[in-house]
């Protein structure tokens, strides 16, 4: 009995030094009724936010671990008002891991919803009518992943969506989660181009018709995809790494959106080697093109990113449509 007391006193001891560290041979049960006290006791203690910080990171683990969805969401919820109101710099600190894991799993359900959202066209008296039918679908379909236009012009960039809302999560500072964010737009974004490309061609139209149906759905995947590779090279390029897994997934998704510029997988190694300093520096001033909704600036960052980087043909692309934006301004 003597000895069975100093165990459980080993196990209690050993959870309040380590919290994020406590062994799952106590079960699953305990150590959740375990962490959920710590945290209780410790959340306003900011001298223990790092191990606080580590606490809610398991919780949240194996609430997700033992299919508890609703709990799961509530403490990636608790965990972000957590990290919020204590006024924590997102210096990919454990604290701002949390948070930085946190946005992207509730962003988890949005990302669900896509993998089953579909452009449905019904039945309309006229092609013009199946047409313009078409083109609202089209809208809404790549409002949410790429957001809404600044303006109605249909050259105007898009901004916010889904893959806007994955993307902030770089913003941390958490490499292995800036990583994970860009592999769920990757994946996004090529489900949605698979949607794209199955949809049909409205009947009732004739040849001119079509054509510029099929050249109005080849845009959409164009946007999608360009936005897309912006988001996985700027992760990819934070630092490429060929033993790291989640590093090596962002590489095969550039290889499969820009096989030129990124060869396959064999070539990585040198492909990392010749990644410059313009290059980088490219991508970022691409990064603030993307996050800004002023032309002017769209246009500035977008010219010295082609500037830095005049091979890639995506921040090109960028810059004629921004340009062509900023023209029809008002």
């Amino acid at each position: 009995m003597h000895r069975q007391l100093l165990a459980i006193s080993l196990v209690t001891v050993t959870f309040l030094s380590h919290p994020a560290r406590a062994q799952t041979a106590i079960g699953p049960g305990q150590e959740t009724a375990d962490l959920t006290d710590y945290i209780a006791k410790h959340e306003d203690d900011r001298g223990l936010g790092a191990d606080v910080a580590r606490a809610m990171q398991r919780l949240g683990h194996l609430e997700e671990e033992q299919k508890h969805v609703e709990a799961a969401t509530a403490l990636w919820k608790r965990a972000r008002r957590w990290f919020e109101k204590h006024h924590y710099e997102k210096n990919g600190s454990p604290e701002a891991h949390l948070a930085a894991e946190a946005t992207r799993r509730l962003l988890v359900p949005q990302c669900a919803i896509a993998a089953d959202l579909r452009v449905r066209t019904t039945q309309q008296p006229t092609p013009e009518a199946a047409i313009a039918e078409r083109a609202a679908e089209l809208d809404s379909f790549l409002t949410f992943f790429i957001g809404k236009r600044p303006n109605p012009s249909p050259d105007a960039v898009r901004a916010g969506g889904l893959f806007h809302e994955l993307d902030q999560v770089r913003s941390y500072g958490a490499l292995s989660e800036s990583r994970a964010a860009a592999i769920t737009i990757a994946e996004l974004a090529q489900r949605a181009v698979e949607q794209l490309a199955q949809l049909p061609i409205p009947e009732g139209l004739d040849a001119a018709q079509q054509t510029a149906q099929q050249a109005a759905v080849k845009l959409a995947i164009g946007e999608l995809e360009g936005r897309a590779f912006t988001a996985i090279e700027t992760a990819w390029l934070a630092k490429p790494d060929t033993k790291d897994a989640g590093a090596m997934a962002l590489r095969k998704h550039l290889t499969r959106l820009r096989p030129l510029k990124y060869p396959q997988l064999e070539d990585a190694a040198t492909d990392m080697v010749n990644v410059t300093d313009a290059q980088a520096k490219a991508s970022h001033q691409a990064e603030l093109a993307q996050a800004t909704q002023n032309l002017v600036l769209k246009v500035r960052y977008l010219k010295k990113a082609v500037e830095l980087d005049p091979q890639n043909q995506s921040y090109l692309t960028l810059l004629q449509a921004a340009q062509a934006a900023a023209a029809k301004a008002p």
